[in-house]
């Protein structure tokens, strides 16, 4: 992420007791390919075969807040 300060260890102090699911999103959020594919995926039916398949790949499945 451009203008990330990963470096600076105050910024992450909260991760020290994040529960496993936090430290998921973490990850997930940090990376570009996740981002794209969610991107490409948020407005295809949800019975689409490509919504499968990025659940499949990924995992957990964040829909658009209407």
């Amino acid at each position: 992420m451009p203008g990330a300060h990963w470096h600076d260890q105050a910024r992450y102090e909260y991760l020290r007791n994040a529960i496993p699911a936090e430290l998921g999103w973490e990850y997930l959020r940090r990376n570009r390919r996740y981002r794209d594919e969610q991107r490409a995926c948020a407005d295809l039916s949800p019975d689409d075969p490509a919504q499968e398949e990025f659940a499949r790949r990924w995992g957990p499945r964040f829909r658009r807040r209407s």
